[in-house]
């Protein structure tokens, strides 16, 4: 084989050229079929320099990141948090329901039930009407209850229940929607606010019934936030057919009544399994 001499390849210019037509004129076979991989190891009379990137340049690249992470994350993070809560709200609505189905065979249908008008027949001096607790007693062997409270504190979350626009629902802090109200805890962190209406009041909450009954609130978060009727509170109404959620019989509700503005939109979320109101 032929011995070439590096040291003339690296001075003076056309390195490259003399180089590769040194290699082509070996007789070596093997060393021909390899030359076509010099050219692109080479730039002049030098090997190829190997470049990356400046401390500017990476930073400037990270900070870019952060910034899309900063957009993107709190999107996801609600858009998990909603699947979570759905997920809850359909496990709740799946047990109250059964456990309201299974109560007619001590109460009779639930059309014949004696509620307590929303007429001012709570007790005196507040507390949980009898036929509420009644009701309440029947369905309870039903949940995992953990702990009941009668028109008090203690079963809610803490602070002020917001509607889907923000504002305040009812006065009373820490304390279930309604007045004259019977709210309890589930084993799973569900804080469940029973409470009476009657059809004035079901008009707003997307529901035809024309009988007075009860309603469920179900906190499906339980004291975690954010507190807000149609994103983790959604609602649910007693009628003949069974307990059914807010907004069954009029949709449009879910952002236009002026009574517990997005109660209504229990109904659309369990029919689309999504909250993206």
């Amino acid at each position: 084989m032929k011995t070439l001499d590096m040291t003339e390849f690296h001075t003076g210019g056309g390195g490259i050229s003399k180089l590769r037509k040194a290699l082509l004129d070996t007789p070596d076979t093997k060393l021909k079929k390899h030359t076509g991989f010099i050219k692109p190891f080479f730039i002049g009379n030098a090997f190829t320099k190997l470049y990356g990137f400046t401390l500017a340049e990476v930073l400037i690249t990270l900070g870019i990141i952060g910034i899309v992470a900063a957009l993107t994350l709190p999107t996801l993070i609600q858009k998990q948090n909603d699947a979570e809560n759905i997920a809850k709200l359909k496990k709740n609505y799946s047990i109250l329901s059964q456990a309201l189905v299974k109560s007619q065979l001590k109460l009779g249908f639930f059309e014949t039930w004696d509620i307590v008008d929303v007429s001012g027949q709570n007790p005196e001096g507040g507390g949980t009407p009898a036929n509420m607790k009644k009701v309440y007693e029947i369905i309870k062997p039903e949940l995992k209850v953990i702990k009941e409270c009668e028109d008090k504190a203690g079963c809610w979350h803490k602070g002020i229940t917001k509607d889907l626009n923000g504002n305040p629902v009812i006065a009373r802090d820490s304390v279930g929607i309604g007045s004259g109200i019977l709210i309890f805890k589930l084993a799973d962190g569900s804080n469940i606010s029973i409470d009476d209406h009657g059809p004035g009041n079901l008009v707003h909450m997307g529901s035809n019934y024309n009988k007075s009954t009860y309603v469920f609130w179900v906190d499906v978060n339980g004291d975690k936030r954010p507190n807000i009727i149609g994103r983790d509170i959604f609602l649910f109404i007693l009628t003949n057919k069974g307990l059914v959620p807010a907004g069954i019989d009029d949709s449009t509700k879910c952002k236009s009544a002026p009574l517990y503005y997005g109660a209504a939109c229990t109904a659309k979320v369990l029919a689309e399994g999504k909250i993206d109101y």
